[in-house]
């Protein structure tokens, strides 16, 4: 059975600050973006900027998908996510969440260890999955469909990491593939050099909103087109497995049914 996504083609209407974007209009926010990395400004800098430009998230976001991109979304009064949105794959809608530091920070100390940055920064997310398993009727209701998020952590610049710690940084990636990603900040300049040089003849077809929604816009429920897609998907998913299943059975079981030879045939 092939797998298609329910939302295939871009039938959404792309906003008009997207829509005016040129190449050039985004080599030079990219510029800007360096100039703030460089200058080592506060968090809430960067957290402002980015919350402007969604499209410095394209190599992450599904960009024909429906769901919006959030930032600064609470966990009731204890922590508070930089950025979030509701992510699909083979296992269905489930959350991703990001943490950002600034740019000051760095990824290892001279002896090679985790810096305590990065320490912070990983047990910021786990306190974050700890706090959403602990309150999961709330935090579903807030997030739907929230259970195991995915999280990223940025930090550092990339033209810091000497060869041996990108072999680091390798390794602590790998020993935590299945709960988080980290990477540079360097990651948004190349994300929206992607997306600048994508831009065509008609203009770029990103369909997130520029501006990102607000932990307020959350609190009042996804949008229709979101809750819709998240049903359409799951269901997807299921009859999916359940075809899976059925065509397994009758692989193994009477084979003749789905097109395959019979073992008795197969020993003449």
């Amino acid at each position: 059975m092939k797998i298609s996504s329910p939302v295939t083609e871009p039938h959404r209407p792309v906003d008009p600050l997207i829509r005016q974007l040129t190449s050039k209009q985004v080599a030079a926010d990219v510029a800007k973006f360096k100039r703030m990395l460089d200058a080592k400004v506060r968090e809430h800098k960067l957290q402002e900027f980015l919350s402007s430009h969604s499209y410095f998230f394209n190599l992450m976001l599904d960009p024909y998908v429906p769901t919006p991109l959030y930032s600064k979304i609470k966990l009731g009064h204890h922590y508070e996510v930089d950025f979030a949105w509701l992510h699909h794959d083979s296992f269905g809608p489930e959350w991703r969440l990001i943490e950002i530091e600034k740019p000051g920070t760095t990824l290892f100390t001279k002896s090679g260890s985790a810096s305590a940055a990065l320490t912070h920064a990983i047990q910021q997310e786990r306190d974050w999955c700890d706090w959403i398993h602990q309150h999961l009727e709330y935090a579903q209701s807030l997030m739907p469909s929230i259970k195991y998020p995915f999280c990223y952590i940025f930090l550092g610049r990339r033209d810091e990491l000497t060869p041996a710690n990108v072999e680091r940084l390798k390794r602590f990636r790998y020993d935590h593939r299945k709960e988080l990603e980290i990477h540079t900040l360097d990651w948004f300049v190349r994300s929206a050099e992607w997306f600048g040089n994508g831009i065509g003849p008609d203009g770029p077809l990103w369909q997130i909103p520029m501006k990102l929604m607000t932990h307020r816009d959350l609190k009042k429920g996804l949008p229709e087109e979101v809750q819709k897609w998240a049903h359409d998907t799951s269901q997807m998913m299921t009859e999916y497995r359940l075809g899976d299943r059925e065509s397994r059975y009758y692989r193994n079981n009477e084979p003749e049914k789905v097109g395959y030879p019979s073992t008795d045939s197969l020993d003449d």
